[in-house]
């Protein structure tokens, strides 16, 4: 029997906690996603958290802000300290709970009947691309994990199988549940940014790391794709790199940097590239590349990768740790013959039509019906 949704006179009936503490600090593809399956999936959730409040809608704004930087303060004094501590909410005793970002177990108890769902463990395998913050707050995240053996969900097998070499497989259950490609992709009008024309190649992407954008604007350079007439457009919110790409765009000729687009400018630049280019250092699934495919765009992506695994074999795949592999791809994006584009694509769609939101929720309600003991 499936739990069922209530929250009346402050009382909370059977059914799943949702953390969806993710929401007060992040706005990246993790967040639309839990956002649809906290909403998708409404009978299933007997009410949502954010941090230590329970609230019918999320809190946005400045509202938004100061709850998430006192949650972060929080999360650090707990990741460094050698106790738990427990929920203070008053319903802090509601379980199971379904944490939609490993993060969280750190301010609440965390025991094998809850859920954690794991987009990746970069943080934990490539240290290197985050800062050292983030990577205490989530090796202590695991820690916990490792104690408590929840179930385990993952959007990948690439994710799963990295996180049974570091902590085992030893939990009620382990489940791949892969992402899925929104049914609005693509619909509205479109816009065409400012101070954009001609041909181009296009990222977009928050300014971190893992993204690997230093090697492709140095690829770009490589390839002699800007002496041909191309440009290369990188757009997308700021991360921990942002400095860094800012000053090396900066120095750059044919590269551009737009930042966050509105969605219309954002559509212009999907139907109008010649190429998606993404050769990341780490993804958790690989959607941005499926996405890019959704517009009619063959994606450039790494080779042995979560995103190959996402997207199939309509990508172009590379070395992500070589210039001039990503350099030879983005010349390959733009020389492709119509039909060898057309195949991958076709190959592309085939991916994008087996994954859909309805599926994605359809596994998550089984899997929380009957606690995983379906297999899945």
């Amino acid at each position: 029997m499936g739990v069922s949704f209530a929250y009346l006179g402050g009382r909370m009936t059977e059914g799943y906690v949702a953390d969806f503490s993710l929401a007060l600090i992040n706005r990246t593809g993790a967040y639309y996603v839990c956002r649809d399956l906290v909403r998708g999936l409404p009978d299933h959730f007997s009410a949502i958290r954010y941090w230590r409040f329970f609230r019918r809608s999320e809190p946005d704004g400045l509202i938004r802000k100061v709850l998430g930087r006192a949650m972060l303060m929080e999360l650090r004094r707990l990741a460094q300290g050698d106790r738990w501590r427990k929920s203070m909410s008053s319903h802090g005793d509601c379980k199971p709970t379904v944490y939609l970002d490993p993060l969280y177990v750190l301010g609440n108890d965390l025991s094998s009947a809850d859920v954690v769902l794991c987009h990746d463990v970069g943080p934990i395998t490539h240290p290197r691309l985050y800062d050292a913050g983030t990577v205490a707050l989530y090796g202590s995240a695991y820690g916990k994990i490792r104690q408590a053996r929840p179930g385990m969900v993952f959007v990948s097998y690439a994710s799963l199988l990295e996180f049974v070499q570091l902590y085992g497989r030893d939990y009620p259950f382990m489940r791949v549940i892969p992402l899925y490609v929104r049914n609005d992709l693509g619909r509205g009008d479109d816009r065409r940014p400012k101070d954009v024309e001609g041909r181009f190649l296009l990222t977009v992407a928050a300014l971190e790391t893992r993204k690997n954008l230093n090697r492709c604007i140095e690829a770009f350079i490589q390839s002699g794709l800007r002496e041909q007439g191309y440009t290369y457009i990188l757009c997308g919110p700021r991360g921990n790199a942002a400095k860094e790409i800012t000053e090396l765009v900066d120095a750059t000729p044919g590269v551009n940097l737009l930042g966050y687009l509105p969605d219309n400018e954002l559509r212009w630049l999907y139907r109008n590239a010649a190429g998606f280019v993404l050769p990341s250092l780490l993804e958790g699934f690989g959607l941005p590349a499926l996405e890019a495919g959704a517009y009619g765009l063959v994606p450039l992506v790494s080779q042995s990768s979560a995103q190959t695994e996402a997207v199939g074999e309509g990508a172009v795949s590379v070395d992500p740790l070589s210039v001039a592999s990503i350099a030879d791809g983005m010349v390959r994006l733009v020389t492709m013959d119509p039909d060898e584009r057309e195949q991958r694509l076709v190959q592309i769609r085939r991916q994008i039509d087996m994954l859909t939101l309805d599926r994605f929720l359809q596994r998550w309600s089984q899997l929380l019906e009957t606690r995983g003991v379906d297999g899945g």
